[in-house]
């Protein structure tokens, strides 16, 4: 039981890195704009019930056209309790259908590649698939972002097709204060399913950071995510670095 639970909150936290702009679980509308590009990584380190876990992630986008992104993502686990590796991969895109008075609206579809190792509990071992609804609305300094979104999982192992939900859903909410061209401060909070079939509680947590753009080119961040129940990690603290060009 201990295994299924760790590898469950290993699950949820790759999860949630695979969604956002680092530190923020919450995706925004913004896409990068034609033949634009952008790479991010960050990393993370993390603790639940006294489990530590260290995971990072490494994105890069590609701007097609100005309302349309494609995306390839890696995340990785450098320690847990079941071993370090590369996770399942995804390839996705963002869609910006809707941008007029400050409000952006987007759609983010997303395939989950079978690249991790099952039996360190890195990955499904089957393909899945994630959708994820955005909607940004900017008003002076403050920018507002809501997601709403599903995942639909595939497992090879049979424990874990008898203990993990297919299809799970998640729901979060994030803000930005400008305080200048150059510093960002971020609150982001959410909940999600819990993917295993046997806890009815649901994931929830509280995160702050604050993000420095020194230029165009290059933004640092540095967030700490909160878990306000039991079902997700108890602390949290991760820093990344995003390049334009």
């Amino acid at each position: 039981m201990k295994k299924i639970l760790c590898a469950s909150w290993l699950l949820c936290v790759t999860m949630n890195q695979a969604f956002a702009a680092h530190p923020l679980v919450t995706e925004d509308a913004g896409v990068q704009g034609e033949g634009r590009h952008q790479i991010e990584a960050n990393t993370d380190w993390s603790k639940q019930a006294g489990e530590a876990g260290h995971v990072g992630a490494f994105t890069y986008t590609y701007g097609v056209t100005d309302k349309l992104d494609l995306f390839a993502n890696l995340p990785l686990t450098f320690q847990s309790t079941e071993g370090s590796g590369v996770g399942d991969y995804s390839l996705g895109a963002k869609w910006r259908y809707y941008d007029q008075d400050g409000l952006a609206l987007a759609f983010k579809p997303e395939v989950f590649l079978p690249s991790g190792d099952t039996e360190k509990s890195l990955g499904n071992g089957k393909s899945g698939l994630g959708l994820t609804a955005i909607a940004s609305y900017e008003i002076g300094a403050w920018t507002l972002h809501g997601n709403a979104g599903l995942n639909y999982n595939r497992y090879t192992r049979d424990s874990d097709d008898a203990a993990k939900r297919k299809l799970v859903w998640r729901t979060s909410a994030a803000v930005w204060y400008a305080l200048n061209e150059q510093w960002r401060l971020v609150a982001d909070t959410g909940v999600m399913q819990n993917v295993d079939r046997g806890n009815r509680t649901w994931p929830a947590y509280g995160l702050v950071g604050v993000i420095w753009s020194p230029n165009d080119t290059v933004d640092l961040d540095i967030g700490a995510k909160f878990g306000l129940n039991k079902a997700e990690v108890t602390r949290q603290l991760g820093v990344g670095v995003t390049l334009h060009f």
